[in-house]
């Protein structure tokens, strides 16, 4: 939530909500430590999970579906390129983009 969205959201009923508080207060503070100099930054991050058993995998997505929502991540599923995710999510140093290969047509267009 942006900073000058959050008066909106408080103004826009009688009685704000608890989650509409905390949102403006967070939307506040965010604001003030950007004016302080700290910058915002998009990051992401890679999620494996290796069962011995292919019964187990229901249980091992489950259990990551809850520790992100608890920790307010979204996540994505990895759907034809399993192989790259996994070798991207061990600690190698390993940065995607660096590797990708973009088509001359597509190339030329930048």
């Amino acid at each position: 939530m942006r900073a000058e969205g959050a008066p909106f959201n408080l103004a826009s009923s009688d009685k704000p909500t608890a989650r509409n508080l905390t949102s403006a207060r967070a939307a506040v503070a965010t604001a003030a430590e950007e004016a302080a100099g700290a910058g915002l930054i998009q990051f992401g991050m890679l999620v494996t999970a290796t069962v011995l058993d292919a019964s187990q995998e229901a249980d091992a997505k489950a259990a990551i579906d809850n520790l992100s929502a608890t920790a307010r991540l979204r996540l994505r599923l990895v759907h034809g390129s399993q192989d790259s995710a996994f070798a991207a999510a061990l600690p190698l140093g390993l940065v995607l983009p660096k590797h990708l290969q973009v088509p001359n047509e597509v190339r030329e267009q930048l």
